[in-house]
């Protein structure tokens, strides 16, 4: 598997306000920075999915659509605003760590030959 580390750009609240428009989940852990701090989070937190597209379109900006068939993601800890998101190649897949090196998933890929 060709894929580089990559860094993405820090993630913003306003693009976890327009996914949370998008997939119309305004669970209030996504969008209220106090009730995301009252239920003992530093900061709201991106949704799962919206971490995993993230990485997922690093990785096929590098490989191509076509090449993957399948993947089965592990969220691991919390992505907040602000935070830088690496997609680094491990055995099987990659893994999704913020600017810290903290590991936020583990992405096991299933790709064509």
């Amino acid at each position: 598997m060709a894929i580089a580390e990559t860094t993405l750009p820090a993630l913003s609240r306003q693009q976890i306000a327009r996914y949370a428009g998008a997939v119309r989940d305004f669970n209030p852990i996504h969008v209220d920075e106090e009730f995301a701090k009252a239920s003992g989070m530093p900061s709201a937190i991106a949704h799962g999915p919206l971490t995993l597209a993230r990485a997922l379109d690093a990785v096929v900006a590098q490989i191509g659509a076509e090449r993957i068939r399948g993947f089965d993601a592990r969220l691991k800890a919390p992505y907040f605003p602000g935070q830088t998101l690496t997609v680094a190649p491990v055995e099987g897949g990659v893994e999704l760590r913020d600017g810290s090196g903290t590991v936020l998933a583990t992405v096991a890929l299933t790709l064509a030959d």
